[in-house]
């Protein structure tokens, strides 16, 4: 029972999780239901659709919309509320977030209805002209943006534009009806307009024109389409909707001058307008854009209006409330292009403030067009002179390269005739020589395999033949030197050539194979001068330090000894004192004989070394033992002897001599610290390191290599003749071993014998 439970508790979270999954709200995709005034296939529905669409994208709004039509034009009052009942049923059970409503009649149905769910889900309304105030304090919910109509200035507007004419309105009993015509009669009154009323029609006229009399040019814009109407005076014409019958306006001259003003739309207005000839003005936005006979007004474009309708339904969706109930759109003078063309007139004698829409892109940019047209055909045009040009300057930079060709494939056989220097190419595998080099080697064809050239090659440079031979792909261009026997006895040759690669071919290698024999020799005489040379200058600069180093000791010898003989008032000890000055510098001199016998024996290979297995921790032991007492206090004197021992193969002796010279040093140079004396095994190489380590006064980095070179020495004034180092050097190749400095100046040095131990 238990696992039953649990089964069905697991199923029951995942049928959870699928519904929110695909839960638009919980998705946050937000669900906004959009009512229409009108009929589905009202043609402002689809625009408004577009521009709606367009703006909600702009903002980054992720929306679903559901689409209902109230057909206010087929229905009474109460038909229509209880068909806006129903979409509010359905938008509730669909999960509606948000209701927009466009237009006078569907946001008056959606608040007449009295539906309960209207007073709880947030409203958004957008073109309404006249929104009913008394309605909307009952629903403080709903906000939104009217476009309250200008009749005034619209009729200013048609009088700019088409002069005097007769302007006709249809209009009804409805509730808009009644605000309509009041709205007009508030805003003429005072302006000089008389306005008369009939069961007929009513009538009110213009007092700011004159009679126009025949012949007279009734518009500046007219004048210059040459159309001269003859009115008797300005009338605006009141027609009731309840009948289709329009009273008949009397004309002289050409043209149809009697229009409507555009100020609902019904069944009747709609059809109405089209039994005008000239164009219809408009009060409100509903057809513009659209019908070929709207021509404008002064109204909020649709464009506008959908950007303010965007804005309020992203601050609703965010739980934003506006600051006022209602907020009235911003007007603008709106023509459509495509009915100024229609009706001749021409756009650039309006005024600066009508703003003229819907401008073909080749219209409005026609200037753009034209300058991008003669730009792009002045292009074209220099791209084909330059094409042109870069042709003959192409032509003939090839004759001349034809020529330059000529001349050095010329200039190339003759160098080639007249010296040791063949060419050949390399095709896959096989060699094409020219025919002197194929009777130089006795060939009796100019193309053989590359096998072939192998048994010419010295075995010794013949490794290194075949991987450069091997490498030719990656190679460009290379060049070797080898021995090879062409001529009956080996001499030196050099191969040359570069890698040519044509697309969809096999790469070509071409070259040139020139003796070098003599060049080689030359060389061989140039370094054995060189040797003799720097010979002669060793033993110059090696007579000049001897002369040196010996003078000195010799000097002081010389000079103490002719002082103790000729000088006899001396006391003990300064007689004392002179004797130990001649017995150091008799040291210093037998020394400087020794190192320098020592240093010709190690050269000339004289000088012999018995190698054994030594043990290095007893071999350090024993040094540091030896030492332990010559280092002079306060210095510390410390060995560094890891656990594990080496074995090397050494002479003990000279190794010994090699770790002394590096203690006296240290002992020479360090005053306060300590000196280590150490070895260790670095990871991963077959090598032991002795060092000598101490806190002295350091090397500089420039004198680092020059230490170990004969008769250096840092001081001049310090003991010894500076081969030391350089006999430690030789020492230590002999054991196949080599040394290493790591120092710094003023902070210490380490001096590190590095030889191979015995596994």
């Amino acid at each position: 029972m238990k696992h039953i439970k649990a089964v069905a508790g697991y199923i029951l979270i995942l049928s959870l999780c699928l519904v929110w999954c695909t839960c638009p709200a919980c998705a946050g995709v937000h669900r906004v239901a959009l009512i229409h005034s009108f009929e589905p296939d009202y043609p402002a529905a689809g625009k408004v659709m577009e521009l709606l669409h367009k703006e909600l994208r702009s903002i980054g709004l992720d929306y679903d919309i559901r689409e209902y039509y109230l057909d206010c034009d087929r229905y009474e009052e109460a038909a229509e509320n209880l068909r806006m009942t129903g979409f509010v049923d359905d938008l509730s059970a669909w999960g509606a977030e948000l209701v927009v409503v466009l237009d006078d009649q569907a946001t008056y149905a959606l608040m007449a209805c009295r539906h309960p769910l209207v007073r709880k889900i947030s409203v958004v309304f957008g073109g309404v002209n006249y929104p009913n105030l008394t309605l909307l304090r009952q629903y403080p919910n709903i906000t939104g943006y009217a476009d309250t109509p200008d009749y005034l200035r619209t009729i200013r507007m048609i009088e700019s534009i088409m002069g005097n004419s007769h302007i006709c309105l249809v209009n009804g009993q409805t509730f808009l009806d009644r605000k309509i015509w009041s709205a007009l009669n508030e805003q003429c009154k005072g302006q000089g307009f008389n306005i008369m009323t009939s069961t007929e029609g009513a009538y009110f006229a213009s007092s700011s024109y004159h009679h126009v009399r025949e012949g007279e040019v009734i518009s500046p814009i007219l004048k210059r389409q040459n159309i001269d109407i003859v009115l008797d005076t300005t009338k605006i014409v009141r027609m009731s909707s309840d009948s289709v019958e329009i009273r008949r306006v009397m004309w002289l001259g050409r043209g149809d001058h009697t229009l409507m003003l555009y100020t609902k739309r019904d069944y009747t207005t709609k059809r109405v307008a089209t039994l005008f000839n000239n164009p219809t003005f408009q009060t409100i936005n509903e057809g513009f854009g659209i019908a070929d006979y709207m021509l404008g007004g002064y109204f909020t474009p649709l464009e506008n209006q959908m950007k303010y309708m965007a804005t309020g339904i992203k601050e609703r969706l965010e739980g934003k409330a506006p600051r006022q109930q209602v907020t009235e759109c911003a007007k603008q003078y709106v023509l459509n292009w495509h009915v100024l063309q229609k009706y001749g007139i021409p756009p650039e004698d309006l005024p600066v403030e009508y703003t003229v829409m819907y401008i073909p892109f080749v219209v409005q940019y026609r200037y753009h067009i034209l300058t991008g047209s003669i730009l792009g055909a002045v292009l074209v045009l220099s791209v084909i002179v330059l094409l042109a040009f870069s042709l003959l300057r192409e032509r003939k930079r090839k004759r001349e390269a034809l020529r330059s060709l000529l001349y050095e494939h010329e200039t190339l056989c003759l160098a080639i005739g007249g010296s040791s220097t063949y060419a050949w190419r390399l095709e896959g595998d096989s060699v094409s020589c020219d025919s002197q080099f194929c009777e130089l080697i006795h060939h009796t064809h100019g193309r053989f395999l590359l096998d072939e050239v192998a048994p010419y090659i010295h075995p010794e440079d013949l490794p290194a033949f075949r991987k450069n031979l091997e490498a030719r792909h990656t190679l460009v261009r290379h060049k070797g030197q080898y021995r090879c026997n062409f001529s009956g006895e080996f001499q030196w040759w050099e191969f040359s050539y570069n890698t040519i690669h044509s697309p969809g071919h096999e790469p070509i290698i071409a070259g040139l194979l020139q003796n070098i024999q003599e060049v080689k020799d030359h060389e061989q005489e140039l370094i054995q001068a060189r040797e003799l040379a720097e010979q002669a200058e060793l033993k110059q600069s090696f007579l000049n330090n001897m002369s040196h180093e010996i003078r000195t000791p010799l000097n002081a010898i010389v000079g103490f000894s002719d002082m103790l003989a000729n000088e006899p008032e001396f006391s003990d000890e300064e007689r004392k004192e002179f004797v130990d000055i001649i017995n150091i510098n008799t040291k210093l001199l037998l020394k400087l004989v020794g190192d320098v016998l020592e240093l010709s024996r190690i050269e000339s290979g004289n000088l012999s070394f018995a190698f054994r297995r030594e043990s290095v921790r007893k071999l350090l032991d024993d040094v540091y033992q030896t030492h332990s007492l010559l280092i002079h206090p306060p210095l510390q004197f410390l060995k560094e002897f890891p656990p594990e021992d080496v074995q090397v193969n050494v002479d003990s002796m000279r190794l010994t001599q090699v770790l002394t010279n590096f203690l006296n040093n240290a002992n020479k140079f360090t005053e306060k610290g300590s000196i280590r004396l150490g070895y260790c095994c670095p990871p991963g190489a077959r090598e032991v390191h002795l060092y000598v380590e101490d806190t002295g006064v350091g090397i500089p980095h420039s004198e680092q290599k020059m230490i170990f070179e004969r008769f250096y020495k840092h001081s001049e004034f310090s003991q010894g003749v500076g081969l030391g180092l350089s006999i430690c050097v030789l020492i230590a190749e002999k054991m196949e071993g080599h040394i290493e400095l790591r120092s710094e100046e003023g902070r210490g040095s380490r001096f590190t014998v590095v030889l191979p131990y015995i596994e």
